[in-house]
Order: structure tokens, then sequence, then C-alpha cells
């Protein structure tokens, strides 16, 4: 469900985007408004799920993880249960960043960080095979980090 949201709100959600470390009375001076008045919007936004985590933002390659991969996935079977499973299995595993369900020729895109191609190769023979209902895998390995980003401009 889409959430309404005013310029308060959005201007909240691009500062959050940028530093969620801020403290409220920063924030309440750039948009204007009182701190108790950020400090409920900013709670309604998590409990309706427009804000679903504030986290820290990682580079992998500094913490050992030097092999980045999109995986395209297809699944041998098409159905509902399959499927599911595929996606529970796939948000246990740690390495795997994102999971996302696409359409085209593929079922599934993965963002995948390993510590090498050993690692890696571990991830595909583990997990990506058919005991998982997968049909086939095509890894694209990243080559250089040109943008990476989370954030939603808001205007």
């Amino acid at each position: 469900m889409q959430h309404e949201i005013d310029d308060i709100d959005k201007r909240i959600l691009n500062i959050l985007q940028e530093d969620a470390t801020l403290p409220l009375k920063n924030i309440s001076e750039q948009v204007h408004a009182s701190v108790a008045t950020c400090q409920r919007r900013i709670q309604f936004m998590m409990d309706t799920g427009v804000i679903t985590k504030q986290v820290a933002i990682i580079n992998p390659v500094e913490l050992g993880f030097s092999l980045t991969t999109f995986v395209l996935i297809e699944m041998e079977k098409q159905n509902t249960a399959l499927q599911e499973g595929f996606e529970r299995l796939m948000n246990r595993l740690p390495n795997v960043m994102s999971c996302y369900e696409i359409s085209g020729d593929f079922d599934f895109l993965l963002l995948v960080h390993a510590k090498n191609m050993e690692d890696y190769h571990r991830f595909t023979r583990d997990y990506l095979t058919f005991e998982n209902n997968v049909r086939r895998f095509k890894s694209q390995f990243v080559m250089n980090f040109a943008k990476v980003g989370t954030k939603i401009e808001l205007d």
C-alpha cells in the first residue's frame, strides 16, 4: 500500500537517507519542524513500512569480500511454493545481499558478495542446484563499483 507523505516527510526521508545517525535536533532544524514532530513522523513511517531499516552501508572490499556477482536464476519449475521456498533460502544466506523476482528469461536476480572465487563456487554448488529448483544460473561479475547507492531522492 502506498502511503501519502507531505513535504516535511520528504525532507526528513532525504536527510535520513544521507545520514540516519543525525540527531533529531539537527533534522528538525533542517526541516523547520519541532523535534517532537520529527520523532512522531519518523516513528509513523517506520510503523507503516515507509522506512524499513536504518543501517550502515559498508564497503565489501574493505572487509575482504573481493568478489561481487549479479546472478540470474532460471527455475526448473514455476509454482508459488517452490519459488517461495527459494526466496526463503536466499533470505537466510548472509552473502546474498538482494534477491529480486524478475520478468523475462530468468526468474530471479541475486546480488552476492563472496570473499573470492572459491567462496563463490562453494555458494553455487551448495545453493544453486537442482535440489533447490534451479535449472540454470548465469553469473555477471562486477568489475568496478562505478556507483552504489540506496537513496531515492524525494522532491
